[in-house]
Order: structure tokens, then sequence, then C-alpha cells
């Protein structure tokens, strides 16, 4: 799982934001070759292809050096993707070291992408592990409890060895990944040596399996534990050793991996008047609600075989009205790395979004087209924070939502980030993100098109920040939606 769930994310980052590339330009950006830092001691390198669906969208390059202190570790990984002919391109480069016991001591990520790069520091304190957030120069930490120190992507190879698991055995060990910055656990089995393709080659390894954040995943290694295979067949997406010159081979135009194609959910059966619906009935196949939030105030699972969800409009008159702030729910009043609500820069702009008024609803009303006004609707693969999208002024979904949750919650609003999907044009489904605020009930609101309440195109899959998009991408390129009635208002 060296890399997979980070690899997951990064799709998401991008695919997140495909309704804009329908109608926006993004220059393209030419794979780059990685800076190799100098290391004392034992030192492995490794190329990897990356594909999805059999076809190559960029290379991860990995340095290791064993010390008698433990791992130091750079890793850089490149991709590039194709919606709507036009490329979109992303970049992390991660540099970590471990204890001698292989868990981790401390590491800093960067995101490279035009104009909105980021990085974030980690380091291991005892039981807590500090994150630091660089937005725009200004630093936002955040303290995570461990239970115990984690291992981390890089290091997967030497817990494996070290643990010297036979064939069915399985152990589960703490794991961060720090691309998502979630901490749980990891579930490693041992399955055994069987025969894997490799690019049409059969080769013989070591196969094992690998569950976090409910994605499934497998390595296949070699007798002295160096990377065959990688793959999660959720998505489709393997890492196979390269060599230097074919993991760097330019990936020509015709041959770069069309998104929004494999990403879209099409219906047999369009919905037409979207806006003027008050329930909607959909039915989702290929699809486990595990580790998902499908249910909520208003989208109901009617049954389960199929999974049938009912999802209605929120209907804003039958709420009551409620004075600011809101001392409900106050877990989603707190600030985190990316939604910096504290900060005076977010309060100031908060307030003048606000107008003075004291009024949740009116308040909400004017937020969400205070961000939909305010930003510039410019795709933008980044893990945004909300300090950087008021500078910048632009954005995808995600800069619209994280913005929005900072400005409400600076004001005393209870408010979630969503993540699902959004049907743009009545046919097909994208990958989407939004917002609910606590009204009495969860109310979704979705800044991006200026809607209080969010429309029936808003299908929820979970909810959380950038951590929760990894879960979302396992249904993905397999799920079958189908419209069972609408009732109109």
């Amino acid at each position: 799982m060296k890399k997979i769930i980070g690899i997951f994310v990064a799709i998401a980052v991008i695919i997140i934001s495909i309704y804009l590339l329908l109608q926006l330009s993004v220059p393209a950006s030419e794979l780059r070759e990685p800076v190799i830092t100098a290391e004392t001691g034992e030192t492995s390198e490794e190329w990897l292809g990356i594909f999805l669906q059999g076809q190559r969208i960029g290379y991860s390059f990995s340095k290791v050096t064993r010390t008698n202190e433990g791992l130091t570790v750079e890793s850089i990984t490149e991709m590039v993707l194709l919606m709507m002919n036009q490329e979109r391109s992303l970049s992390t480069h991660l540099y970590a070291h471990t204890d001698i016991d292989y868990t981790l001591k401390d590491f800093i990520m960067e995101i490279k992408t035009p104009d909105h790069p980021s990085k974030l520091e980690g380091v291991i304190n005892g039981n807590k592990l500090i994150l630091t957030l660089y937005s725009r120069g200004t630093p936002q930490t955040q303290e995570i409890i461990l239970s115990e120190k984690p291992y981390f992507p890089e290091a997967i190879e030497e817990v494996i060895r070290k643990k010297e698991l036979n064939p069915g055995e399985e152990i589960v060990i703490p794991y961060f990944d720090p691309t998502t910055q979630s901490s749980t656990n990891a579930r490693i089995k041992m399955i055994g040596k069987e025969m894997v393709d490799v690019q049409g080659k059969e080769v013989t390894a070591m196969r094992i399996e690998i569950e976090y954040m409910g994605i499934q995943s497998f390595l296949w290694l070699d007798d002295d534990f160096r990377l065959v295979k990688e793959s999660s067949p959720a998505m489709g997406l393997e890492m196979i050793p390269l060599n230097r010159e074919q993991a760097l081979a330019e990936i020509e135009p015709a041959d770069v991996f069309d998104l929004l194609s494999f990403f879209a959910v099409r219906l047999d059966r369009p919905i037409t008047n979207m806006d003027s619906l008050r329930s909607i009935t959909l039915t989702l196949k290929n699809i486990s609600t595990d580790d998902l939030d499908i249910e909520d105030d208003f989208q109901k699972i009617i049954n389960t075989q199929p999974l049938t969800l009912q999802i209605d409009r929120a209907q804003l008159n039958s709420l009551a009205d409620i004075t600011l702030p809101i001392l409900e729910h106050n877990e989603y009043l707190k600030p985190s790395v990316y939604i910096q609500c504290a900060d005076p820069q977010i309060i100031a702009k908060a307030k003048e979004l606000s107008r003075g008024s004291s009024d949740a609803k009116t308040t909400v009303a004017r937020l969400v087209h205070g961000v939909y006004s305010y930003l510039r609707k410019n795709p933008t693969a980044s893990l945004p924070s909300a300090i950087d999208v008021l500078q910048t002024r632009e954005g995808d979904c995600n800069e619209h939502a994280i913005l929005f949750a900072a400005l409400a919650r600076a004001l005393g609003i209870p408010t979630k980030v969503y993540v699902g999907l959004v049907n743009l044009d009545g046919s097909a489904y994208f990958y989407h993100a939004w917002c609910a605020v606590w009204l009495g009930k969860w109310v979704p609101v979705d800044p991006t098109f200026d809607q209080f309440p969010a429309n029936l195109a808003h299908l929820k899959l979970k909810e959380g920040e950038i951590a929760e998009q990894a879960k979302v991408l396992k249904v993905v390129g397999n799920l079958k939606i189908d419209l069972i009635s609408t009732i109109p208002e």
C-alpha cells in the first residue's frame, strides 16, 4: 500500500472539480525529473510507473536510506491527466524520517500545483502528532492524539520483512498517510507466493493484502522484499517498477488518461427540471455503504435490496428562526488545519459578508452568495486551506466549500463539508464537494453554485475534509445510478 491511498487522494483533488473543466482551460505541465538529495548510509532507489485502467498517468520515485537511527525517505510523485481534452498536473514531494523500528518520526510534504503550492510538516512528540500547514506563509498547527506511534507508506516493506509473516497470518498496525493526514489502523495479511501478471509477464512473488480506510490494495514482493507490483482493484490503479528512463518518458497527448469519461456516472433516463423538484428517488448499484455517510436529515435509505435513496429538498420556511451564535454541535465550530475559522482574516471577512446579521438563515444566505461572488471559478488541483483561498480568490468546489465552512464557523454556525456527486445537466453525475449547516437540521448548501438550500442534484456519500475523499473513490468506476421517480414542488 506504499502510495496507493495518497494517489487516490491526489486523483480526487483533480476529479472533484471536473465540472469547471467543461468551460475553462488549464495549461499542460511536463513531468519533471526529481531532485535527489545526498545522504550517508545504505541507500536504495525505486522508480514506479503509475497506471490507471492500464494507462500510464505518471510516475513515483522513492529514495530510502537506512542508518543506525532508522530510515530517511524522499518520495516524489508526478501525474498528468486529461479532462475534456485539457491536461492537468499534480506533484507531491515528501521527505521523512523514521525511528529504528520504522515508525514515523517526522516529515515534510509539499504539494505543487501552478500558483497553489502548499507545505505540510509533521512531528511525533510523545503521543502527539503535531501537524503544521503553511498556507501563503501563514502556519496553522493541529495536534492529533495517537494511541501508538504509526508507520507510514514508504516503510511498509520493512515492516513486512521485520514481522516475518507466514502465509495466512495477519497483523494490524497503526498507520499514518501524510497525503490524507489520516491516522488509523491498517490490516496486513500474508497470502503467500503466486504468479502475478506484470505488464504481460508472469512473475512469481509474495502476495500481501492490505486494508486501510476501507480501501483494499495488494502488494507483490520478491524474495528480497522489493516491490513487484501494487494494485487497488477498486479503481484499476496499479504501480509497477520501471527503470528511470521509462518512468520519466513523456506521456504523449493521445495517451493521456481521460478522467471525465471514466468518472462520470451516467443515467439511462435523465432528470429534468431539477430546480423545480421537491423529492427524488434513486437506486445505487455496485456500492457498499460501509464507511460511507449515506443518510442525513434530507437523504434517507428507503430500501437496501437494491440500495434505494429518497432525497428531499430542504424547506427553509419550515425551519425555526435561530439567533447566532449556535451553541449545538460545537465540534463543527472548531478550526482545523484547512478550516482556519479562528484566524483574524477569516473572522473579518465573515463579518463583512454577513453585514451584521444575527439571524442564522439570513447569515447563511449571505455567506453562500458572498463566497460564490468572491471566488473566480478556476479549477485548482490543490489541497485547499481557507486562508489560501481567501487570498487567491479562486478555486473549484473544494475551495468554495473550505472557505464557506471557515466563514460560517467563524460566525458560530456549525458547518460540515460534504463529498459526493452532483448532477450537472440531468444526464450524468460528477464528483463534487459542498457543505451543510446546522439550522435545527443539517441543511445542505452549495456556495459553488450559489444554492441555499442545495438542490436535489446533490448525492452525498461522505462527510469530512480531504481525507474522506479517498473513501468516496472506492466506488468509482463501478457505481451505477438509476432514476426511479421524482416529485415536483
